[in-house]
């Protein structure tokens, strides 16, 4: 293989490469902030459970304030009885004692469901709670794992970007010039192998004439279709 084209074939493999760490690198932080969101959407559940919780709880004590309030009017009403002087206003007495008793007997199912509504929230809170907390030990396990991955994917790129500079440098400049427009214009692909007759870039057929003079690795080849450079891989 020509010497020019060895040099700009080595310059390729560095650039696929980079591109590839490249890629990686900026992989790694949204896994860790879709990790972030995963454990963000379980925070949000637990917090969930606890305020439904804490509403339940809070309308128990309402009913159980309203039940203290209807029992107490319901004594003093009864104690009314003994002071009434006319049936009239002894049956409309007996009356308010008949609603507060219809009263007091649906505020105390109330206050039996809410038993029931908090019960179940506990045992709710209680599994959202172990759920995020494993979710949150592994998250921050993997979060781990993934910084430290990050931090080695990030000094391997720099060593190959300072690499990549060195054999940039011992490229022609005329050439490199080519190959930085290619690189630019055909998706980070500049510079291709031949298989079977064929341009590896844009899959078209090279003519008998050109890829005899490609294997013979005497003359600089560009792909007629793609304008890649084309080389022999053996």
């Amino acid at each position: 293989m020509r010497e020019d084209l060895a040099q700009v074939v080595d310059l390729q493999d560095l650039d696929l490469e980079i591109a590839r760490l490249q890629r990686e690198v900026q992989r790694i932080p949204r896994e860790i902030a879709d990790g972030e969101q995963v454990l963000n959407s379980s925070r949000g559940a637990w917090d969930q459970s606890r305020e439904r919780l804490a509403a339940l709880e809070q309308f128990r004590r309402r009913k159980e304030r309203e039940l203290e309030d209807v029992t107490a009017e319901q004594r003093k009403r009864q104690g009314r009885l003994f002071e009434i002087k006319t049936n009239q206003e002894y049956a409309a007495v007996l009356k308010e004692i008949e609603g507060l008793k219809e009263r007091r007997s649906k505020l105390e199912d109330e206050i039996l469901g809410a038993f029931d509504d908090i019960e179940a929230a506990q045992s709710a809170v209680r599994d959202e709670s172990a759920r995020f907390q494993e979710r949150e030990k592994v998250f921050q396990q993997e979060r781990t794992t993934k910084e430290g991955e990050l931090r080695r994917l990030q000094g391997e790129l720099e060593r190959l970007q300072e690499e990549r500079r060195r054999q940039a440098n011992r490229v022609e400049a005329s050439l490199l010039q080519t190959y930085q427009r290619l690189l630019r214009s055909r998706g980070g692909l500049a510079v291709v192998p031949v298989k079977d007759g064929s341009c590896l870039g844009c899959h078209v057929a090279l003519t008998p004439q050109t890829y005899n003079e490609l294997r013979k690795g005497e003359v600089f080849v560009i792909c007629a279709n793609c304008q890649r450079i084309l080389y022999w891989k053996g």
